[in-house]
């Protein structure tokens, strides 16, 4: 039988709260891991075997930003198939005007920011303005 093609699945956090009626979206900037360094990304990561989704970004929400979602206060804002990284990422949204968000992995990550959602850091990937451009337009799917 042919090998069929695979993606690994990512979970991303869509952190937002609003500041002086401006949207803002919580970023991360990347350091020492080897991808993306000295890029601001969304806090997240990969899927765990026998892991779904919601308790894939809850752990990844605890180990980055120190913070434990409920589940119930987390939905799936945007999907990004990123068919040449072999990956599709699960945004999911979460409002965090009432959240303290605290660096969890100093090791990869240099510093926290709330920027605001339509006006990006020069330092962010063309994946993640692009994904975040998608949920300020409510765009649910899309790929690369």
């Amino acid at each position: 039988m042919e090998e069929r093609f695979k993606s690994a699945v990512c979970v991303d956090l869509f952190m937002f709260k609003f500041d002086g009626g401006v949207k803002k979206v919580l970023l991360m900037k990347r350091k020492n891991t080897g991808s993306n360094d000295g890029e601001y990304e969304l806090p997240g990561g990969h899927l765990e075997p026998n892991e779904d989704l919601f308790d894939a970004m809850i752990r990844e929400t605890k180990e980055e930003l120190l913070l434990t979602p409920k589940r119930s206060n987390l939905a799936i804002l945007h999907i990004m198939h990123h068919h040449t990284g072999g990956r599709i990422n699960f945004v999911f949204g979460l409002n965090g005007s009432s959240l303290s968000p605290k660096i969890g992995e100093p090791d990869k990550c240099e510093k926290l920011v709330w920027a605001d959602a339509n006006n990006l850091p020069k330092e962010i990937s063309t994946k993640m303005q692009r994904i975040i451009n998608n949920i300020n337009k409510n765009i649910l799917y899309d790929n690369m």
